[in-house]
């Protein structure tokens, strides 16, 4: 790892507020990072910390593999693989495998280069004169440095468990560090950013402060890394941070009078594919007759007052999220018509609902159909409402839509919704249609799935409140979501009931499968497996007769076992490294975690 870290500490200036800094530092030292020529003044100051942010669009722009909240929605029993034959790493994710020893190497690189980025923004700063900032600025660029540090090892450490623990400028080779060690830095960090960041800055679409980490995304950030520390290593409290520190943190995030954070009204509405140029509520009152004109649904907006924390996009920016560019649905041609409509159907067409717990949802009496959430989260298609008696009478959103039966694996004909790729027509009359609705915001953006721009929300503020009702036993938060999700109020608090509200809050958003680990960290992989085999699924145009299967002898409760839903360490950095990074368990040298093109267990099925 060495090698590759020094390669990125030289290029730390290199993307400092997507500027090249060529013409502003003539004789720089580019080997090693010299705070006696820079930062020198606030503005530079300002530029250190726009760098740890802008590492977080690579993950985006490049291949979504990169991303937990991706690996983790996959990984969960909430979705199957999907995909095609060659949608290999999506299968792999499905079953705690992976198809290279270096399709973690490239996220892995782009993890460092951000913590670099803020070691270095932490110590030049530090070492500024205070009479250089403007009021409290030297603090909320500091504190802003040590949310982002805390979220680079929290994404390390959700990913592989121990990696070398950097929290300087100077480079070196080192060992795993351990579990204890790790999550002591990122208390500390968060710690850090919660006494620095200003309380003034909450919730704003001011510019310069839209997708910026806050007091109150510190707070909320520390609540879950907790409750994942403390549930899946068993643990009364992370380094000094107690349970009542932690309830302390999350209401001072939950008063609106301070954050200004909030529920928006709707919970549909947080998702892009509310927007009205799809609904056609651009253009008159009645739309195009969706399901989102038809429940006159309009979208907030990125950067909602829900959003504590995302990667944040713009319509200006060449940044994108490449999201929907795998979620979604796919026909034959890669070709959005009205089949389909309004929904993209140019999507890798990756992650099909399983069925199982779409039965679960729509049966339960205190959810079912009734649930905004529902069919707000989830979408079928074609005959679902045939292939499934328990949905006989649910509502089928694109009848019409046949998908690609030469190509689709593991379709289950229920797709997730939250980040699909959405197109719209051009106007009111439809003369056209574009496969990004982005494109009819800014014709600049790309008409392609590869150019949308919907943040990925990392941290929704109904997070802070389930996060509180389950470490109070209170179900406040609870009974606010399900109200505004049309149900009626639970009397009382119970583990059941707040397990589940978070399942269905939470859909496909990535935090099932560390839900799953923390409230059973030995066994999730069991449950999953439980909750997913047998599934109804469709292999090429076939119907496979017993449903979803696991792989022999490499099921996902035998995965677990071994890996407790860690991914691997790529084995290029365990070369660099010279011996002293130790590979993560599952993934040593003899174990079976190569998943290639033709594993998949369903070739029996297709018809000779």
């Amino acid at each position: 790892m060495k090698k590759i870290i020094l390669t990125l500490f030289t290029c730390l200036f290199a993307v400092i507020s997507c500027d090249k800094i060529e013409d502003m530092l003539d004789a720089t030292n580019y080997q090693k990072a010299d705070s006696s020529s820079f930062p020198k003044t606030e503005k530079d100051a300002e530029q250190l910390i726009n760098a740890p942010y802008y590492t977080f669009y690579s993950l985006y722009n490049g291949s979504i593999f990169r991303t937990n909240l991706f690996r983790h929605m996959i990984a969960s029993d909430d979705v199957y693989g999907h995909g095609s034959e060659s949608s290999t790493e999506t299968s792999a994710a499905d079953r705690l495998l992976e198809v290279s020893g270096e399709e973690t190497n490239a996220p892995w690189i782009d993890y460092y280069k951000g913590l670099h980025r803020c070691n270095f923004a932490i110590e030049a700063i530090s070492a500024m004169d205070d009479a250089l900032f403007t009021g409290d600025n030297k603090n909320w660029y500091l504190g802003q440095a040590h949310f982002m540090r805390a979220f680079y090892l929290w994404t390390l450490a959700d990913k592989h468990e121990t990696f070398p623990l950097t929290l300087t400028a100077e480079v070196d080779n080192l060992p795993n560090a351990t579990v204890d060690e790790i999550y002591e830095a990122i208390a500390a960090d968060l710690t850090e950013a919660i006494r620095l960041i200003p309380a003034k800055y909450g919730y704003s679409r001011e510019n310069n402060q839209v997708g910026r980490a806050t007091k109150y995304a510190a707070e909320a950030l520390m609540g879950r890394v907790w409750l994942f520390y403390t549930g899946f290593y068993k643990k009364d409290k992370m380094a000094d941070v107690t349970k009542e520190m932690v309830i302390s943190y999350l209401e001072d995030c939950a008063n609106t009078s301070v954050s200004h954070f909030d529920l928006e009204d709707d919970p549909r509405a947080l998702w892009a594919y509310t927007n009205e140029y799809s609904s056609g509520l651009k253009y008159s009152e009645e739309g195009f007759d969706t399901y989102v004109s038809r429940e006159k649904i309009r979208w907030v907006g990125n950067h909602s007052k829900e959003t504590i924390f995302a990667t944040h996009f713009s319509l200006t920016g060449t940044d994108r999220n490449r999201l929907g560019e795998w979620l979604g649905i796919r026909n034959s041609s890669k070709t959005t018509n009205a089949t389909c409509y309004p929904y993209s159907a140019k999507s890798n067409g990756n992650a099909s609902v399983n069925p199982l717990m779409v039965k679960e949802w729509y049966e339960d009496p205190d959810y079912g159909p009734a649930d905004k959430r529902f069919y707000g989260s989830l979408m079928a298609s074609r005959n679902a409402d045939e292939v499934y008696p328990w949905f006989n009478d649910g509502y089928v959103e694109i009848p019409d839509f046949s998908g690609d039966n030469a190509k689709e694996v593991e379709r289950t004909l229920f797709y997730p919704k939250k980040y699909i790729a959405v197109a719209c027509y051009a106007d009111g009359n439809k003369s056209s249609m574009y496969n990004n609705f982005f494109h009819a915001i800014n014709s600049s953006v790309s008409d392609n799935n590869n150019g949308l721009r919907n943040d990925a929300i990392y941290i929704r503020f109904a997070d802070v409140l389930l996060m509180l009702d389950e470490l109070k036993g209170t179900v406040t938060g609870m009974n606010r979501l399900r109200a505004r999700a049309g149900l009626a109020p639970y009397d009382s608090y119970s583990f059941e009931r707040l397990q589940k509200e978070r399942r269905y809050e939470f859909a496909f958003e990535g935090l099932r499968f560390d839900d799953l680990r923390r409230w059973y960290p030995e066994t999730a992989g069991e449950i999953i497996q439980k909750n997913q085999d047998g599934g109804y699924i469709e292999f090429k145009g076939n119907i496979v007769p017993d449903g979803y299967r696991e792989m022999p002898g490499r099921s996902i409760s035998q995965r677990y076992a071994k890996t407790h839903g860690f991914w691997m360490i790529p084995l290029k950095q365990i070369s660099l490294q010279e011996g002293l990074l130790v590979q993560h368990k599952g993934f040593e040298e003899g174990e079976d975690w190569l998943f290639t093109s033709g594993d998949l267990p369903y070739y029996d099925v297709i018809k000779k």
